[in-house]
């Protein structure tokens, strides 16, 4: 029996994406603390930081548990 095709209106769980997702709740947070939700430059920054953590270069790495854990010392 052949492979399944998507037909368009059930995505099938292995066809490859373009665009691998990213998110972090720990970035969410660090961005609570920085701006305001529901402003204007919480919606630029939001888009902003994760642009620069999705690049692997995130702002809060400095402080971040999850970056230092991400990142290897001889590097």
């Amino acid at each position: 029996m052949a492979r399944p095709n998507s037909n368009g209106i059930v995505v099938l769980h292995d066809d490859k994406e373009s665009d691998s997702g990213f998110f972090c709740m720990k970035l969410v947070g660090y961005l609570n603390e920085e701006a305001q939700m529901g402003t204007e430059f919480y919606e630029v920054l939001w888009h902003e930081r994760f642009a620069q953590a999705k690049a692997g270069e995130c702002a809060y790495r400095d402080k971040c548990p999850i970056y230092a854990k991400s990142k290897s010392p001889f590097l």
